[in-house]
Formats: C-alpha cells, sequence, structure tokens
C-alpha cells in the first residue's frame, strides 16, 4: 500500500489555513495535510514530516515567507516543492519567491483554483 502525500501549510490566518486545507481535499489529492501558525514552527516541522509540498504565506509575524522558503530549501534532509501563497498582487513578491529558492507562486483566491494549479504542475 502506498502512503499518503503530505503538505504542510504556513500561514498565521486561521480562516486561510482552513481554506487552502479544503480546497487541497476538495482537489481528490491523496495526501495528510499538516498546518503551522508561522514560520518557526513550518522551519521545525519539515525535517520530521518531510512534506512533499509546503505552502507558505508571505506575510506573517517573526520570520516572513520567503525566509522560511529559503530556510527550508537550505536543509540537507529534505527535498521539498515550495509553493508562496499570498493576498498580495505584487510583481516584487513573486521575484522575491523566485529569490528565495520557491518552486511556485500563487495568489490567493476564494476558490483556491490557482493555488490547485500550481500544485498539480509540479506532480
Amino acid at each position: 500500500m502506498k502512503n499518503k502525500s503530505r503538505f504542510l501549510i504556513v500561514d498565521d490566518d486561521d480562516g486561510d489555513l482552513t481554506l487552502m486545507r479544503n480546497a487541497i481535499e476538495t482537489a481528490g489529492f491523496d495526501a495528510d495535510v499538516y498546518v503551522a501558525k508561522n514560520g518557526e514552527q513550518g522551519v521545525e516541522m519539515v525535517d520530521d514530516l518531510k512534506p512533499v509540498t509546503v505552502i507558505v504565506d508571505t506575510n506573517m509575524p517573526g520570520i516572513n515567507g520567503f525566509e522560511t522558503c529559503s530556510l527550508m530549501k537550505s536543509r540537507d534532509k529534505v527535498n521539498i516543492q515550495v509553493i508562496i501563497c499570498t493576498g498580495v498582487v505584487d510583481a516584487v513578491d513573486a521575484g522575491k519567491a523566485r529569490a528565495s529558492g520557491a518552486d511556485g507562486y500563487c495568489v490567493k483566491t476564494s476558490n483556491y483554483e490557482a493555488l490547485i494549479n500550481e500544485i498539480k504542475s509540479m506532480f
């Protein structure tokens, strides 16, 4: 029996966490979805969970999403796909996402279609 994939969502907003989790589950991914409320917690969880995909918000207290992505990607023990998902439409943020090592970038929408399309493009 094949193990389920693991997804980790890192976002400080409970509403966004719930909506993103529901979008992933509704899209039919065979995955367990975990959540972290900030970048520090997300970085700590990566080594233990070894998620396939991590979705990171940009604006969080403590370390922001770009720093979180850089820290996750710099770990030798993990091979993950990181998607920066933000509520702000900003070309500068897209550039920062690439510079931080992100594999994908999307803007949050009410149905999270862009996020689901970004995830599907990685599989």
